[in-house]
């Protein structure tokens, strides 16, 4: 708190300060250096320290001073910057004359470099990496970690991963394929467990071509009683008896329609009959599964 309120009693004092240490060759140089330098001021009153360190680097420019610097080292910290606030501090050591407050000063530069030190030590301890544990109720599924197989279960180690999102995918014939997201946080242990579902196969029942047979009988049948009468025309023929031979012809030629017209009809009823009128459960066996997927974090 004394720290704060000596650096408000110096932004009070800086515009007498910036006259007296430094005696502007452009007077409107220095009228501006002092309006961003209280605009700096309302910034830092105001908690905005952003705004106020670019308006005191804006007055630096044109009117340097070691107050300018110590209101530029006093706003990092604010900001929690160490690194350049040491660098302002420093050079307000560098340029003040004689400070009166030499002491306090270097005391902050010593707690700001402790920290930064802090800071460093704990960036370069921050774990880089994460660990995925994958587990299933099935042995021998092959997994897969952004298309690279890493093993088959049971996988008994962690696998080390870069932190992000992972494309995970579980394959195992007679299981369905699972392909999920998992995202891996450095420094943590993500287990992921798969439930193997055996999959369920139906089967078609298709009906039975009962009178498609019946028809292709009488097809059979027809045609062998055409080609019988076929003959009989033509025996009588022979015999130089034509009525009648003409008569056995039309005969053998109703019996050749009555084939043909057995004939489509056996066709038709062959995929009529042949259509699935229904379906039936199978055992499980070989095909593909349904995974249940649960990741958590530790």
């Amino acid at each position: 708190m004394a720290c704060r309120v000596f650096l408000f009693a110096l932004l009070v004092a800086s515009p007498v300060a910036l006259a007296q240490e430094r005696a502007p060759e452009d007077a409107s140089a220095a009228r501006e250096a002092r309006q961003h330098f209280t605009a700096g001021m309302e910034h830092f009153e105001a908690h905005r320290y952003r705004e106020a360190i670019q308006e005191f680097e804006l007055a630096a420019e044109l009117v340097p001073s070691a107050d300018l610097w110590f209101n530029i080292a006093r706003s990092h910290e604010e900001l929690g910057q160490q690194e350049p606030a040491i660098e302002n501090y420093r050079k307000y050591l560098r340029d003040r004359v004689d400070p009166p407050d030499r002491e306090r000063v270097e005391a902050r530069i010593v707690s700001l470099e402790s920290q930064l030190e802090a800071h460093r030590r704990a960036m370069n301890e921050r774990p880089t990496t994460g660990t995925l544990r994958v587990t299933a109720n099935v042995t021998g599924v092959e997994v897969r970690l952004d298309d690279r197989v890493v093993g088959t279960t049971p996988i008994s180690a962690p696998i080390t991963l870069e932190p992000g999102r992972h494309t995970l995918t579980l394959e195992r014939w007679g299981y369905v394929p699972f392909r999920s997201e998992v995202r891996v946080e450095a420094g943590q242990v993500t287990a992921a467990y798969a439930d193997m579902v055996p999959a369920t196969r139906y089967r078609a029942i298709r009906g039975r071509r009962i009178f498609t047979w019946v028809a292709a009988g009488l097809a059979v049948g027809a045609g062998a009683a055409a080609i019988g009468l076929w003959a009989k025309a033509r025996g009588l023929a022979a015999d130089e008896e034509f009525a009648e031979a003409r008569d056995w012809g039309r005969y053998s030629d109703f019996a050749w329609g009555g084939a043909a017209l057995m004939l489509v009809t056996a066709a038709i009823l062959y995929f009529v009959e042949g259509r699935a009128v229904g379906t039936e459960r199978l055992d499980s066996a070989p095909t593909e599964t349904a995974l249940r997927f649960r990741p958590t974090a530790f």
